[in-house]
């Protein structure tokens, strides 16, 4: 998925201990990923089955299992990831998306199931929150993404005709017909602010299809945990702290959930000591400055991916009327002076 809409979230999971082995639920520091071989271990009741891979949307992903079938389930739910990443990606030049973005201003691309789905859903988003979240966002997204690499800003202008190309109300879809067009040459979608959340709803309905009911997944920082570990305890998420990514703000204890971050501490660049990140305001053209960071906790990892780059623009007053429209939802902000709100379920929150 998109190199600028991967947020890479600071979430990493509790160590536990299963007999004598000490098992590293999930690592966020990339030294530590990179030593990770994608070791798998026997699943045996009670042992757990561990695998990773690496380079899907953009990120590595850890799934860890229990249960007699995990190991077939494991490899279903990460080739479904790559499955889904080879239709989503805006970067990639086989994708839908690609041609999608491709064939903008010159005719409908049919598409697959997933791709209008996933599209349909980034436009529900879209619509809730007044173009916050818009989908369309990808020609001032690579502009930024040019300028990360340069570590200069764009020119004013330049965002302001990049600007002009996004509109997620322009989007024609055609659900009978299969087919998605955008009217305007340069127009494109980047649908990396959602996609990683539903590839993960969908890899954890292969988990559960096959029997498996006590697993973890964690997809660059975008988690979710299914069912609870086998000695009926639940799975406990750290959160990192966006204000010092060498601590952490607290812990999640959670079952079925999922757990996603969005943060400025990831992906940026400094230009005369301001920090201009990857998460863009498609209102302004620029990165969003109410926030150090957030995390959502939602039963719906998809809800949970969007709902976190949508309250990471607003903050907590304006986001408000917003995760009022969603069952289960907590979220917890942390503000530019580094204060700390939080809204919704987080009673199960430990903070440090």
């Amino acid at each position: 998925m998109s190199k600028q809409a991967n947020r890479q979230t600071a979430v990493f999971l509790e160590s536990e201990r299963a007999g004598n082995i000490l098992i590293p639920i999930a690592l966020i520091s990339i030294a530590l990923v990179v030593a990770l071989s994608g070791c798998s271990l026997l699943s045996r009741k009670g042992q757990v089955v561990e695998k990773q891979a690496f380079d899907i949307m953009d990120t590595y992903v850890s799934v860890m299992a229990y249960g007699a079938k995990a190991e077939e389930a494991i490899e279903q739910a990460i080739a479904e990831m790559r499955r889904l990443d080879s239709l989503l990606s805006a970067y990639d030049p086989d994708s839908e998306v690609s041609a999608i973005n491709r064939m903008a201003g010159e005719a409908p691309v049919k598409v697959s199931d997933d791709t209008l789905a996933v599209i349909q859903t980034a436009l529900y988003f879209a619509e809730i929150s007044g173009g916050v979240f818009d989908p369309t966002i990808l020609p001032v997204s690579r502009l930024w993404a040019a300028a990360r690499e340069q570590a200069q800003l764009p020119a004013r202008e330049e965002v302001a005709a990049a600007l002009e190309l996004v509109d997620y109300r322009l989007v024609q879809l055609d659900p009978d017909a299969g087919t998605v067009f955008l009217p305007a040459k340069g127009m494109g979608l980047d649908l990396g602010a959602i996609a990683k959340g539903y590839a993960v709803e969908k890899m954890a309905e292969i988990l559960r299809a096959s029997g498996v009911e006590s697993f973890l997944i964690d997809a660059g920082g975008n988690v979710y945990v299914g069912g609870r570990k086998p000695d009926n305890s639940l799975w406990r998420v750290g959160v990192t702290d966006p204000r010092n990514t060498a601590d952490i703000l607290g812990v999640m204890s959670a079952e079925d959930m999922a757990v996603v971050s969005s943060g400025d501490y990831r992906r940026y660049f400094v230009v005369d000591n301001t920090v201009y990140h990857h998460i863009i305001d498609p209102r302004t053209g620029y990165p969003s400055d109410t926030n150090r960071g957030t995390t959502v906790f939602s039963p719906s990892s998809a809800e949970a991916d969007a709902l976190s780059t949508i309250t990471f623009i607003l903050g907590p007053d304006d986001g408000e009327g917003i995760l009022s429209q969603f069952d289960g939802i907590g979220v917890i902000f942390v503000r530019q002076d580094g204060s700390v709100v939080t809204k919704g379920l987080v009673d199960a929150f430990e903070f440090k």
